[in-house]
């Protein structure tokens, strides 16, 4: 399921809409205030009269609530459908995005990834990097929109540069396999790294891979062994499964087999002490 925290970046969404909202701000901050308190029907109240005035991002916010942000329950769909779809219909790109996923998932509306790719579209031209990177997910796999590869690449690389991690690692893998490019192993690892700076796992697991076989880097097994074991810290206890957890052990196994005692204690060491951004993680080779 695709469905955004939208409550949960409110307040950026908020600011990011600038003085055309202006007077509606107070309103949302109230409502959302409330709703942090459970007072659903409070928060309900306050944003009513904004959305029956037609401000978009009120509509936005009360679309989200009755959709059941911060446990609103039981969600109203209808409701919810309504209300996102007179917001994105004024333009409003978090909306146009929002209504997409319900399109994507079905919910609240029969699913349909035709329609679902026309209000991401309208999104992404917007430039909304949620949007562009789940359009380009859509080009890269043909589901509602003709199979492109190369403009599955181009939204991803325009989401990576707002900086959204699963999109850094859609960008790579793509220059990783040559799909809809040439292969650019270099280029991959770059986009890796991005990704793994946010404590992406995936990221970090192709850049294992990466320093294993010298792929687009310099074959590097301390550093292979590092991102490994990084991968399984940002993965965490709760969503490292019993299966997630044999990966890693494989993976860790067939390390230690090629490497010293002694890289296998620097190569912990230098996991244990690892920071986004740390040049020893990210040699220029």
């Amino acid at each position: 399921m695709r469905r955004l925290m939208r409550f949960a970046v409110g307040v950026m969404v908020l600011f990011a809409c600038g003085s055309a909202h202006a007077d509606s701000t107070a309103d949302i901050k109230r409502a959302i205030q409330a709703a942090n308190k459970h007072d659903f029907a409070g928060a309900v109240k306050i944003l009513m009269p904004g959305a029956e005035a037609g401000d978009s991002l009120v509509e936005y916010y009360l679309a989200s609530l009755y959709d059941g942000e911060f446990g609103y329950a039981p969600p109203n769909p209808a409701e919810a459908l309504k209300w996102m779809r007179k917001a994105a219909e004024k333009g409003l790109k978090e909306a146009q995005s929002s209504l997409g996923d319900k399109y994507y998932d079905g919910r609240g509306v029969k699913q349909d990834l035709t329609e679902a790719a026309k209000w991401f579209r309208l999104s992404a031209d917007q430039g909304y990097a949620a949007a562009q990177g789940v359009l380009g997910e859509l080009y890269e796999t043909g589901r509602g929109v003709p199979e492109d590869k190369r403009e599955a690449l181009r939204l991803y690389l325009l989401a990576a540069a707002q900086g959204r991690a699963v999109d850094q690692v859609n960008a790579g893998h793509m220059y990783a396999t040559g799909s809809g490019t040439e292969r650019d192993d270099a280029t991959a690892v770059k986009y890796f790294r991005l990704a793994a700076d946010q404590e992406n796992v995936s990221a970090a697991v192709w850049l294992s891979s990466a320093y294993e076989t010298g792929s687009g880097v310099g074959k590097d097994l301390t550093l292979a062994y590092m991102w490994t074991a990084l991968a399984e810290r940002f993965a965490g206890p709760s969503k490292t499964g019993p299966n997630l957890a044999n990966g890693f052990e494989i993976i860790t196994d067939s390390l230690r087999h090629q490497m010293t005692p002694q890289a296998i204690e620097l190569a912990q060491q230098m996991a244990a002490n690892w920071k986004p951004g740390d040049a020893k993680a990210n040699p220029k080779n």
